[in-house]
């Protein structure tokens, strides 16, 4: 790109991405014991912090997808009844790099060859996506990028973690597991060298923070690979065909398409034996996997049955990325499923079963039952018999509800945000460290779009239609996020 073509001035486009509830805040600040309505909870000490792409500046081609926007963390700090907010960027090469420019110097989504000359070679890397607190670091996580380490008081940006140059890739997930049991953080990192490529790395990460194993294996095709399964014996991937071609790429097309003609794998890894045991199988029919619930094996009939319970949608992210055969392809949602996989059998196959009928994203469990059987499942979703659906924003519809499954007792329930209202992901909270599966609360950001404010609700989690036991109010809108941690008292300093 000729540098004569770079932006002046501070307009951001009249776009969907830059429009509305979904316009950039782009204000780092601080608010102190901010409003209560409602008692929050005693056991509620520590800080819950989340990651969202709010752009710092308009978009160098005029035009971008939500993804792409710079890493904005948003922290909630309970302390004995009171609650204190601050928001900070996360200082990326690219945001020190443009921030000092005065404009963006980075072009599309993941596509160097749309920078400006002048960062040819630099890590233009966002830290946008989730964070991740262990050993006493916190992570921001971005999956096409290493992970950058912020203070967990101040927020303030540490630098790139390179964990003492043990990760080899140029990638890190931003969906890392931890161990509940032992502390180990299983991770990965997919298009390892930092462009296209079907490497997939295997980090197993020690209690204390050091790279203890790596290995890595080949998928079937480059694909996107956001989220994955690990369960108390196993490691699963699920290769879909949300695609990326690396001249694709170099003719300025989206990073990603939807490619319907290709098959979806799973790969089922040992932890103990690696990929040196790696097993496939084909799906049945053509699936992406959205994000995860949780991995879990059973035995049945002297054998072991791994099962895989997700969200799954028959289309890719069509909001954020196009169809490679259909440009008039509409986004379908997704479902919870569960996949089951007989290991002592040589079949390539496995079973497919609905987890439960009803659409949903987001999905958590308590962490404590987290690689072993859980029975509470909650997830972001609309329940159009409780209130109607919001207008699509720039990543596909907002949710209007919350929603609970007890697989035990076979039910659904839902608590509803109200008019003009979205709740976001829900980040389970347990009442105490030796507290029953799910007997503790559920947290949510929720966006106030008539008003233009964002508030955080705070629920029973195992009564989640009773409504929030708390709603802190915050005097401005945060930046709608995706996905968060909770960390618990005393921090370091704290």
């Amino acid at each position: 790109m000729d540098t004569a073509t770079k932006p002046t001035g501070l307009k951001f486009p009249d776009l969907l991405v830059y429009r509305g509830y979904s316009a950039p805040v782009r204000i780092e600040g601080d608010v102190f014991d901010l409003e209560v309505e409602g008692t929050l909870p005693f056991e509620l000490n520590g800080a819950y912090v989340r990651n969202s792409a709010d752009p710092h500046f308009p978009p160098l081609l005029g035009t971008d997808i939500f993804l792409n926007g710079d890493g904005m963390l948003h922290m909630l700090r309970f302390d004995n009844g009171r609650v204190h907010l601050k928001t900070r960027y996360v200082r990326t090469e690219k945001f020190e790099l443009e921030n000092r420019a005065g404009h963006a110097l980075f072009g599309a989504y993941r596509n160097p060859f749309t920078d400006l000359p002048e960062v040819a070679g630099k890590d233009g890397g966002t830290a946008n996506t989730s964070v991740l607190w262990h050993a006493g670091k916190l992570l921001a996580l971005k999956e096409a990028s290493r992970p950058v380490e912020v203070d967990p008081l101040t927020l303030d940006t540490r630098g790139v973690h390179d964990f003492n140059g043990a990760l080899v890739s140029q990638t890190f997930t931003a969906h890392p597991k931890v161990d509940p049991l032992t502390g180990e953080v299983i991770a990965f990192a997919y298009n390892a060298p930092g462009r296209s490529s079907r490497e997939i790395e295997i980090y197993w990460i020690a209690p204390t923070g050091e790279i203890t194993r790596t290995e890595v294996f080949e998928a079937p095709y480059c694909s996107m690979v956001h989220d994955f399964h690990v369960s108390r014996n196993h490691i699963a991937f699920t290769i879909c065909p949300m695609v990326n071609d690396w001249e694709r790429v170099q003719r300025g097309e989206p990073f990603f398409h939807w490619d319907s003609t290709k098959q979806t794998h799973v790969a089922v890894i040992p932890r103990e034996a690696g990929v040196a045991a790696i097993r496939w199988y084909t799906c049945p029919v053509v699936a992406m996997q959205t994000h995860t619930f949780n991995a879990w094996e059973e035995t049945k009939g002297g054998g072991t049955v791994l099962h895989l319970d997700h969200f799954i949608t028959g289309s890719g992210w069509l909001s954020q990325f196009p169809d490679l055969h259909d440009p008039n392809a509409k986004e379908k949602p997704p479902f919870a499923q569960r996949w089951s996989f007989d290991l002592a059998s040589s079949a390539g196959t496995f079973e497919i079963r609905k987890l439960f009928d009803h659409i949903g994203e987001m999905p958590v469990v308590d962490p404590r039952h987290l690689m072993s059987r859980a029975r509470h499942f909650w997830f972001g979703s609309n329940n159009p018999a409780l209130g109607p659906m919001l207008e699509w924003g720039p990543k596909g519809p907002p949710f209007t509800c919350l929603g609970h499954f007890d697989e035990a007792a076979g039910k659904l329930n839902f608590w509803y945000a109200g008019p003009d209202s979205a709740p976001e992901e829900p980040l389970f909270v347990p009442r105490s460290a030796d507290a029953a599966e799910g007997d503790g609360w559920l947290l949510s950001v929720v966006g106030r779009r008539a008003q233009n404010r964002t508030d955080l609700v705070v629920l029973d989690a195992l009564d989640i239609a009773a409504g929030p036991v708390a709603t802190v109010r915050m005097p401005c809108r945060i930046h709608e996020g995706f996905h968060g941690t909770w960390m618990p008292q005393p921090l370091p300093g704290g």
